[in-house]
């Protein structure tokens, strides 16, 4: 067999070239005869070709499909990737199908589009008689490329761009969006864009053409380059800022049902960002990013009908929102709910609802729902009570940086409260608390030291750390303080208890857990949200009610 049957990507040349339907020179009988020679010769892709003409019985050709699949199966252990998905997808289909199947191939291989886009539509997604094979599919949708179908040449340069299926190529992906732009797909202009934008593909990134692809994919009316240049013009302290630009850009965006788009012109008109203030306008854009499925829209305009203070409050709105981004597993969406229902608020108070929440979010790594979802564990809220189980959340949500978990977690190794005692892991937990600005850890410390029970007693430090924390405004410390003066005054040397404001004297013999738990028994669930529009910090003091709140106290 000659050099030049063989084409460089394995065709076999022969009788491809007598198979272009599109060509002066097809002629399908002789393109059969050709690969027949050529299977006799032992050419791949002509076993291939002809067991496609076996198993059809096309251009003269007798039916005999158990040579074909034979054929099939040859060329496949050969490793012919055409063959080898033919022969086992014979495997895995009934005669009937693969009649129909193989005929649609053997168009296909003759370069008829329709076929090809149909064999495309099929490997790209997959169905009962075929895989997915992304790989596959861009074979075949090629083709239509080749014949300048735009859609395809767009299709198969954003496949090899993103590897979807395949290996990169950023040359094939050049190529072929630029072909694509060239027709006037203002998606594969985009596509450009994207690709300097980001650095797709080992591209170096690269503002000034990135700006020039999503500007005339923008012109010629593409929705997510309009997005894109907004977000460009809205980006400060480059040469391309601009707040008037990138309004309308957002603008025209939102116009065409673009979700994010309509979010961002909503929360541009509730704030007043470079237009007047319209919460009207605001809420109608919005409502509809809700409608189509954004979730950072579901979440803020819920904090807004909440808030009320940058739209109208709107408790039912806000509620309607949460529960479908929280049906969706956005985990602040969750946490937020559980919230509500713990507090009762909107909501019958339910804690076997707020316990469904916070757990669902906290498995997905949502912090507060963490450090909530110990809390309900250690208090034995909506659950059997489980200082073990409580201590796991307590340290996924400490890991991430929770102030209020990490303390409540030191407090138990320090006191060997349902879990190992370990005291110097407690108040390196503790200290670690405290270094985070979190006057709760302070107030632990100073108690610890003061009363000498877990650690060697020692007033100086208490001290420290009690008038540390008492300048972060905490009032427990504060009142501490003023009270060991008393006591110097009064009783030097004498153990006491310091009164609460708000609850009962404790015995200096009480555990460190009860009187903390005692500190803590007016308060409830922290409220959704403290701020307006933006992501709510937990409140680690504001639980209020039966709901579990910060670390626990002592006093």
């Amino acid at each position: 067999m000659s050099d030049d049957t063989i084409s460089l990507d394995g065709q076999y040349v022969p009788a491809r070239s007598l198979m272009d339907c599109g060509s002066i020179g097809y002629d399908l009988k002789k393109a059969a005869s050709a690969a027949e020679r050529g299977a006799e010769a032992g050419a791949l892709d002509a076993q291939y070709l002809y067991a496609l003409f076996l198993y059809v019985g096309e251009a003269g050709v007798a039916v005999d499909r158990k040579t074909a699949a034979e054929l099939f199966s040859l060329a496949a252990s050969g490793g012919c990737r055409p063959a080898s998905i033919a022969s086992a997808e014979i495997e895995r289909n009934g005669e009937d199908v693969m009649v129909g199947l193989l005929g649609l191939r053997l168009r296909g291989e003759q370069r008829d589009i329709d076929a090809c886009s149909k064999l495309f539509d099929m490997y790209d997604h997959g169905t009962s008689a075929v895989r997915k094979d992304h790989a596959e599919a861009i074979r075949w949708y090629t083709v239509c490329a080749e014949n300048d179908d735009v859609g395809a040449q767009n299709t198969i340069g954003f496949m090899y761009l993103m590897g979807k299926g395949i290996r990169k190529n950023r040359e094939k992906a050049v190529y072929w969006l630029q072909k694509a732009a060239e027709n006037g797909s203002a998606e594969a202009m985009y596509h450009m864009g994207q690709m300097y934008d980001q650095g797709l593909c080992d591209t170096e990134p690269d503002l000034a053409k990135s700006v020039e692809w999503f500007t005339r994919a923008a012109d010629a009316g593409d929705t997510d380059a309009l997005f894109s240049m907004g977000c460009i013009c809205s980006t400060p302290k480059t040469k391309y800022t601009d707040g008037r630009k990138a309004i309308s850009y957002f603008e025209r965006a939102a116009e065409q049902g673009h979700a994010e788009a309509q979010y961002q012109i909503g929360m541009i008109y509730a704030y007043g960002d470079g237009v007047p203030r319209d919460p009207a306008t605001a809420v109608k854009w919005l409502e509809k990013s809700c409608e189509n499925g954004f979730q950072q829209a579901m979440v803020d305009y819920s904090n807004m009908c909440l808030d009320g203070q940058l739209v109208p409050a709107d408790m039912e709105k806000a509620a309607h929102w949460l529960t479908v981004a929280a049906e969706r597993c956005n985990g602040y969406a969750q946490y937020t709910l559980a919230c509500m229902y713990g507090n009762g608020m909107y909501f019958k108070q339910d804690d076997q609802e707020a316990f469904k929440w916070f757990k669902e979010a906290a498995e997905m790594g949502e912090i507060n729902s963490q450090y909530c979802l110990a809390r309900f564990y250690y208090e034995g809220r909506a659950v059997g009570r489980d200082p073990k189980k409580a201590a796991v959340w307590f340290d996924q949500a400490a890991d991430q940086g929770h102030p209020a978990a990490k303390a409540f977690l030191g407090m138990m190794r320090v006191t060997g409260s349902g879990i190992e005692q370990d005291v110097d892991q407690g108040l390196k937990d503790l200290n670690e608390a405290a270094e985070s600005d979190f006057p709760d850890a302070d107030f632990y410390l100073g108690k610890l030291y003061y009363d000498g029970e877990f650690v060697e007693k020692n007033v100086s430090r208490a001290k420290k750390h009690l008038t540390r924390a008492a300048r972060k405004g905490d009032p427990d410390a504060a009142a501490f303080l003023e009270a060991i003066k008393r006591e110097r005054r009064r009783w030097r040397g004498t153990r006491y208890s310091v009164r609460r404001r708000w609850a009962t004297p404790m015995p200096a013999s009480a555990s460190l857990i009860t009187i903390i738990r005692a500190r803590r028994s007016s308060r409830t669930c922290p409220r959704p949200s403290n701020g307006i529009g933006g992501r709510p910090q937990e409140d680690v003091r504001g639980l209020i009610g039966s709901c579990p709140s910060s670390a626990p106290r002592d006093t």
